[in-house]
């Protein structure tokens, strides 16, 4: 019996060592081989905008390289002169759309001046300035949600290819039950915010455009279209906030229940090994915790490569909006200036419209900077 049992033992003992003699050897060749071919795809999902402003390092196949991509990164003097970059860029593409409202502003402003003299269709006449500064706006707005919404393509499409490469850095540094659970959390996230900034944000923004034109009638029939707007607007924030809240909760949960579940079952492992075979057992520790700060390295820094490449998608867009919506304020400024009442109450509607779309697009990539954030930031096991 006692025979049997020493049998048993050495038949365990044999096993345990078969598995963790490959374990090894496969950490010793990770830390001289290249990237995983998932980094490769994302980086190509990014768009050409994004990847020209990435250091060029980031594109290395050596992790160390990938490590000075995510220093230079997070340089403060980097990021600055990025945003002023970005800047003067946007200011380029708004100029001609503030010289456009300013001029629509000015011959409305004329109109109405030579409008005073024909007292029988001074409203007439006022109502087609409206009108016309209406349609110039709506062609800005038209041409603002094309750019949005190859942002959303984008910025979903960087997402959905990040997601195999942080399976794949996850179960290289150990962390199983996190692989799937976080890529799960994350793939269900992903088909929501797609959902509802493709399918919800510029039907609710035409439909709000349109309300906006009561404003030119001050009003139809007792109703205020900016009112109405601005509930929708709201509601519409509020509900999509309290979505973002949730699901960066039950992202932050899945990965906190995912990790303890990795570090339980390593170190029954350990454990195991440790008591079986103590001198194995601590070089294989040794070797681990090698392996683990590797690891950690390599995917904090693929990590903050996300989040910049994140950021420069929402950047752009984000300033460009800003600007628009500073150029809607100096046309609503100089229209009330000019004596055109309804022109510059449409001019400062259509500002805070602009300013739903900025909300909106910071809340989209908001939730998913939080994901690779707690992507870089996750321990191993080992």
């Amino acid at each position: 019996m006692a025979f049997g049992k020493r049998i048993a033992l050495l038949i365990f003992t044999v096993f345990i060592l078969l598995i963790f003699a490959v374990l090894p050897v496969g950490a010793v060749e990770s830390e001289g081989e290249t990237l995983p071919k998932e980094y490769e795809d994302f980086l190509g999902s990014l768009d050409g905008s994004v990847t020209d402003k990435l250091p060029s390092s980031a594109f290395s196949d050596d992790p160390e390289g990938i490590g000075e991509a995510a220093a230079e990164s997070i340089k403060p003097e980097n990021i600055i002169g990025m945003l002023f970059d970005l800047f003067f860029e946007g200011m380029k593409d708004v100029l001609p759309t503030l010289a456009i409202l300013l001029a629509v502003v000015i011959l409305s402003a004329l109109i109405n001046i030579l409008s005073s003299y024909f007292p029988s269709m001074s409203r007439s006449v006022e109502y087609c300035t409206r009108l016309c500064a209406f349609c110039s706006i709506s062609g800005i707005a038209v041409s603002c949600l094309s750019s949005l919404s190859s942002y959303f393509e984008r910025l979903f499409a960087a997402v959905a290819s990040f997601l195999p490469l942080s399976a794949v850095l996850y179960a290289m540094g150990g962390n199983l039950n996190l692989a799937a659970s976080s890529s799960a959390s994350l793939t269900v996230i992903l088909s929501i915010c797609e959902f509802f900034c493709t399918k919800t944000v510029i039907p609710i923004f035409s439909v709000c455009l349109c309300l906006s034109l009561l404003s030119v009638f001050d009003g139809v029939g007792g109703i205020a279209g900016a009112s109405i707007s601005a509930t929708i607007r709201k509601w519409y924030m509020t509900a999509l906030s309290f979505l973002m809240i949730i699901m960066t909760f039950a992202l932050g949960a899945s990965n906190l229940i995912g990790s303890k579940a990795d570090n339980l079952a390593m170190k029954g492992v350990k454990f195991a090994v440790s008591s079986f075979i103590p001198i194995s057992g601590g070089t294989l520790s040794a070797t681990l915790g090698n392996l683990s700060a590797s690891v950690e390295f390599l995917r904090g820094s693929v990590g903050v490569i996300g989040i910049a490449a994140l950021l420069l998608l929402l950047l752009p867009t984000v300033i460009e909006l800003a600007l628009l919506r500073g150029v809607f304020a100096i046309s609503s400024f100089c229209a009330s200036i000019l004596g055109c009442s309804g022109e510059a109450k449409l001019l400062s509607e259509i500002e805070s419209l602009y300013g739903y779309l900025e909300g909106i697009a910071a809340l989209s990539a908001a939730v998913f900077i939080v994901a690779f954030a707690i992507f870089a930031k996750t321990a191993t096991p080992f």
